[in-house]
């Protein structure tokens, strides 16, 4: 019987792609530290972005899906407020002409069972 090669070689160009992250945003209980490098690698997790927008705390964190930034939280001593999801990729230059206030047009809110509102 003959093996075709095709099936595995696609399956392991699947497997090999990068996993496309998302970007969320985070309203959190004080400003954002960054936090350590290795945990952020191990997580698959990096901060965008973090600000203050009328004494409301915001960090904006790139990854793979809720359950990464879920794990982020509960490693960090940080406490999430509400979570969001980015209608536009935060670091697009056409977004970085905007205000804050202006990008804070493109949250949009998602339920979120490790926020403490």
């Amino acid at each position: 019987m003959k093996r075709s090669i095709i099936p595995a070689a696609l399956l392991a160009t699947i497997i090999a792609l990068p996993v496309s992250a998302e970007q969320f945003a985070v309203q959190i209980d004080r400003e954002y530290e960054e936090a350590s490098p290795k945990l952020m690698e191990a997580l698959k997790v990096s901060a965008v972005e973090s600000f203050t927008e009328n004494d409301t705390h915001y960090v904006v964190i790139e990854a793979p899906s809720e359950a990464y930034v879920e794990a982020f939280f509960h490693a960090t001593n940080l406490k999430a407020i509400e979570l969001h999801t980015l209608e536009a990729n935060w670091e697009n230059p056409t977004m970085q002409h905007l205000s804050i206030a202006q990008r804070l047009g493109f949250l949009r809110e998602i339920d979120c069972d490790f926020c403490t509102s």
